[in-house]
């Protein structure tokens, strides 16, 4: 061992020769909080100056030299083969003053030292009785390494890592004061050190001395320490209570502010009010103060009780301040003694406040996430009562030179700031920008969301939207089948809108299906064969860090008639995605509100907004108009000729289905081949008819032409699948239909209809369909009256003939009913083929030892590539698990992965701003009921939704079992003004709100009782 020659006077020893536990830095070099290192923080709370310490290094100690050039450095040259002990004595001290020794990875409060300097004991020992509570969720080598501690009040009886920890009353911090006497026996050991001690910790050392007869004691820190072993100990080291954080924060932002405060607890309060009332009137002789609380159980780790306790606000310091504190008091219900009130001066000017979180909160993905609003309310967002609340989502890892919302900067730099002072990156932070752009912090606490489960690594994340940017810039120029030179523009919402049909980060089977039977081909062909724009070949769908969305561009393109110039067309599809691009609340209207597809009533406002924000001339507006005349009047005659495509499928599915020679991966190859070309096709044919049907009537209505009446009661007379599933239901109620011809016929349906791992209904008829018969009665669809429709028809088909469309009875009604009932049905059609084939693969994924949620992982071109493979079925199971493991993989990064639902340049992918999602109001009446999120809902729970406003994630038809249960609304969270469900709640009369956007579903699925008005276009909680 070699000494240092210093032999100046010194009694603190920090010992730090051990290979740190994490990063290429000695422990002692690296900063808990920005700015100060773990050794400036042992020196500070120890009291002590450079120049009273000696430090033990091993590991790297000329890097010590070279930041601390005036600490006097000595080295245990053979640290690797020795303990903490050893490093102890190769140390220079004197025999003549108390020293203090501490591990350099460890915090600990200033008053600690003090504690132990007032023990009697010849050794006195830091220790921590809430030892447990830092070990759960930690490492199995992390508990057999623990310094324990066996105490008995303040004595201490054992120490040792080498103890059971079922004997462990605490653990040894790393804290210890050694008085004269013991020095006395350390420097024999010195010269004298028994073979036994040489890899010992310092714990053993101190148990050694104790055994020879010296006196130890300890102090209880009670938790109040840190290990740098282990971040979250160094955040929860620095974090209290509200009140504790605050005060401790204080004096180091320097990115924001921290008001003043005055704290007391509750036993100080019922001690001596009046004292409390003094110190604050004192503090705070004018203004206004918020009365905040502060307890124990809140703001911790394990839970965060946000918005449990109160807060009064405006609170006048010399009236009113005593009945407030007594508020917040009563609101803990069963306050403790060590409870704390926090009062601050109230924040005034404020332009923007909210919550925000520096990792998402159900994944921690790396991702600030900032709530707020410009109310001025500092508790709207917290309380949920914002209405018109945004959220800019960040990337973590990317320097940002321009924001999307820039008065938010001084916000985001304020969470690097404290971040880097907690040492923690998992932070709730609740704030208020001021007009002159102060950022201050209203409260700080860890993110009380248990992550078991949420293992994925940053480098997942930033891996995934690496190869996001790679794809967009792959993608970026115009290809050639397209006109003009469009920017691109992706969004989830737009066109076949895959959020509602397969969700936001589905799995490979689903995302594949969709893709080969609608996505690659089939849309495009449609829409070639009804006379729009040829896009071919120009696939729908592109994927951005597992993320499916909608190319805008080719969508947009597909929605020219064929008829137009290129050069015409050209400059339309750039107006069209740049009108979207500035409106991207739009995303989920873009047929009603930025781009025109028919012809209808109305189309004069098209032309203005052409003529006027477009530049384009009255000639270039004329053959718009004439080729979209064309394409509508095309749609009167053609919805006979898919139906009959669709009845050909239906009937080729009964001679399929009933073969059973075929294998089943034979089987469901030929059951999609036939649902690609005879029934997504003509059901994209009628749905295209569907929604000009239903653009007729609405545009009618706006302008006048009809009456709100009159096109609901037009509605009323559709017969659509769910209609005729609620006659059946009925029907199989009285007896009239048996129950096993009601299963079949219905039975293929499921709630994700590209979903393997969705369970049809057939599967569990007791859930899907069971209480649809049984509650048939109650939800019988009262007839409306038709009068309406008959009063106003003919001033409709006046409208259309002055449109140069069809104006005649016979043509124009079985049309709007062909074309919106088609669209159901063709869909219930073509889903059986679906339906049938996941079921067949299904059993493919059995015979080589696969599950349904390993299969839902596979894409479909890897299932079709066994039907030519040569390897083993062992071979081949292997591969596909792994295949199918890995896909799993990815889709957890995908869920994880935060992207805005419309992507309008390649900075999206990084930074933006989503808001309050403005919802699709279905119906005329006004409803106040329970509500259940059935997306919240275990899978085999019976659920009684019966008078309930019902939540469901997505605006797919496989929830037609709702209908039939007497619910008394319906929200979604994706879906559009004329998705599937908006049809359906529209033909039932049901109240809904359609594609309600993430940030509200969020905060209604947390509610028991919702207001939902259609008529009045609102939807909130209150209860």
């Amino acid at each position: 061992m070699s000494r240092s020659s210093d032999t100046m006077q010194k009694d603190l020893v920090i010992l730090g020769a051990g290979q740190p536990h994490r990063g290429d830095l000695p422990a002692a070099l690296h900063e808990p909080s920005s700015g100060t290192s773990m050794l400036q923080w042992l020196l500070d709370a120890s009291g002590r100056t450079v120049a009273d310490a000696t430090f033990v290094a091993g590991y790297q100690s000329d890097v010590v030299r070279r930041r601390f050039p005036k600490l006097s450095v000595v080295e245990n040259d053979d640290w690797e083969q020795t303990g903490s002990g050893a490093s102890l004595l190769a140390a220079p001290f004197s025999c003549d003053v108390p020293i203090l020794v501490c591990y350099s990875d460890i915090l600990f409060r200033e008053a600690v030292p003090l504690l132990l300097a007032r023990c009697d004991a010849d050794i006195a020992v830091a220790w921590d009785s809430a030892w447990e509570r830092r070990y759960v969720g930690r490492q199995v080598e992390d508990l057999s390494r623990f310094e324990k501690v066996v105490a008995c009040g303040e004595n201490i009886q054992r120490l040792g890592a080498d103890l059971p920890a079922d004997w462990a009353t605490g653990e040894f911090i790393g804290l210890v004061r050694f008085s004269v006497r013991a020095l006395t026996w350390l420097e024999r050991l010195r010269v004298d050190s028994p073979e036994s001690l040489r890899q010992s910790h310092l714990s053993e050392y101190i148990e050694y001395l104790r055994s020879a007869g010296l006196s130890v004691a300890g102090v209880d820190v009670a938790g109040d320490w840190a290990e740098f072993n282990e971040p979250r100990d160094i955040a929860r080291f620095i974090l209290g209570t509200k009140a504790e954080t605050l005060s401790r924060l204080r004096g180091m932002v320097c990115h924001s502010v921290i008001q003043d405060q005055v704290s007391c607890t509750v036993a100080e309060w019922q001690a001596s009010r009046a004292a409390v009332l003094r110190r604050v009137r004192h503090r705070f002789s004018t203004g206004l103060l918020v009365v905040r609380s502060s307890a124990r159980t809140e703001d911790s780790f394990q839970y965060s009780n946000a918005g449990g306790y109160e807060s009064v606000l405006n609170v006048d310091v010399n009236s009113g301040l005593e009945e407030a504190i007594e508020q917040v008091i009563a609101s803990y219900r069963m306050a403790e003694g060590g409870d704390q009130v926090l009062i601050q001066p109230m924040v005034t000017d404020v332009v923007a406040s909210g919550v925000a979180f520096t990792r998402t909160l159900e994944h921690k993905a790396p991702w600030y996430v900032v709530n707020y609003e410009t109310s001025g309310d500092t508790e709207a967002i917290t309380s949920g009562a914002s209405g018109d609340h945004r959220t800019l989502l960040l990337r973590r890892d990317v320097d940002h030179e321009a924001l999307p919302e820039p008065q938010l900067a001084p916000v985001v730099a304020a969470l690097r700031e404290i971040e880097a002072l907690v040492g923690y990156d998992a932070l709730d932070v609740e704030f208020a920008l001021d007009g002159a752009g102060s950022v201050h912090i209203l409260q700080v606490r860890p993110i009380a969301v248990d992550r078991e489960g949420s293992d994925l690594s940053d480098a997942a994340f930033h891996t995934a939207m690496a190869a996001a940017h790679v794809r967009w810039q792959t993608l970026t120029p115009a290809p050639p089948h397209l006109p003009g030179n469009a920017a691109p523009l992706y969004g989830v919402m737009p066109d076949w809108n895959p959020a509602e049909i397969i969700g936001t980060a589905p799995g490979a089977l689903a995302a594949s299906l969709y893709r080969h039977l609608i996505m690659d081909e089939t849309w495009a062909t449609q829409r070639a064969e009804y006379g729009y724009l040829d896009v071919r070949p120009a696939p729908l769908l592109v994927d951005f860090a597992g993320h499916p969305y909608v190319d805008v561009r080719a969508s947009f393109a597909s929605f020219l008639p064929a008829a137009l110039p290129e050069e015409l067309a050209g400059r339309l599809l750039e107006f069209y995605l740049e009108w979207l691009r500035q409106r991207p609340e739009l995303h989920d209207k873009v047929e009603f509100e930025v781009v025109p597809t028919c012809l209808a009533p109305g189309f004069e406002g098209w032309e203005r907004r052409l003529k006027d924000e477009g530049g384009f001339s009255n000639e270039e507006i004329d053959a718009l108009r004439e080729g979209l005349r064309q394409i509508t009047a095309g749609a009167f005659h053609r919805c006979a000729n898919d139906l009959v495509c669709i009845e050909s499928l239906s009937e080729r599915f009964d001679v399929i289905h009933a073969d059973t020679r075929l294998v089943p991966l034979e089987r469901a190859r030929i059951l999609l081949d036939d649902c690609r070309r005879l029934g997504t096709l003509p059901f994209a044919h009628l749905a295209r008819s569907g929604f000009i049907a239903v653009t007729l009537l609405r545009e009618a209505e706006a302008c006048g032409i009809i009456s709100a009446a009159a096109r609901e009661s037009f509605l009323s007379t559709v017969r659509t699948v769910s209609h005729r599933l609620t006659v059946d239901a009925r029907a199989t109620a009285a007896g009239e239909m048996g129950e096993d011809a009601f299963i079949a016929r219905y039975g293929h349906l499921r709630p994700g209809t590209y979903d393997i791992s969705s369970p049809r209904y057939d599967a569990d008829p007791e859930r899907f369909l069971r209480p649809l018969v049984e509650h048939a009665g109650e939800a019988a669809v009262e007839e409306q009256n038709p009068g309406p429709w008959q009063a106003e028809r003919e001033e409709f088909f006046a409208a259309l003939a002055k449109l140069g469309l069809p104006a005649e009875p016979d043509v124009v009604e079985p049309f709007l009913r062909q074309a919106i009932e088609g669209r159901e049905y063709a869909k219930f059609i073509f889903s059986r083929n679906l339906s049938a084939a996941l079921e067949l693969l299904a059993e493919v994924g059995a015979a080589y030892g696969l599950e349904r949620d390993l299969m839902a992982q596979l894409p479909l071109d890897e299932l079709l590539a066994l039907r030519t493979t040569a390897r083993t079925n062992e071979a081949i199971a292997s591969h596909l698990r792994r295949r199918a493991e890995e896909e799993a993989e990815a889709r957890r990064v995908a869920a994880a992965c935060e992207l805005p639902p419309l992507l309008t340049e390649q900075a999206d992918l990084d930074a933006f701003v989503i808001g309050a999602d403005r919802p699709n109001f279905i119906g005329s009446g006004c409803i106040t009921s329970d509500c259940l999120d059935l997306a919240d809902q275990p899978a085999d729970q019976d659920l009684n939704v019966t008078g309930r406003i019902v939540l469901i994630p997505q605006a797919d038809p496989g929830y037609d079992w709702l209908f039939g249960q007497g619910i008394a609304g319906l929200v979604t969270l994706y879906g559009g003004a004329n998705s599937h469900m908006a049809i359906r709640a529209a033909e039932f009369g049901l109240p809904a709100a359609i594609g309600i956007g993430e940030q509200r579903y969020r905060k209604l699925a947390r509610a028991r009782v919702l207001e939902l008005s259609p008529a009045n276009g609102i939807l909130r909680v209150l209860q």
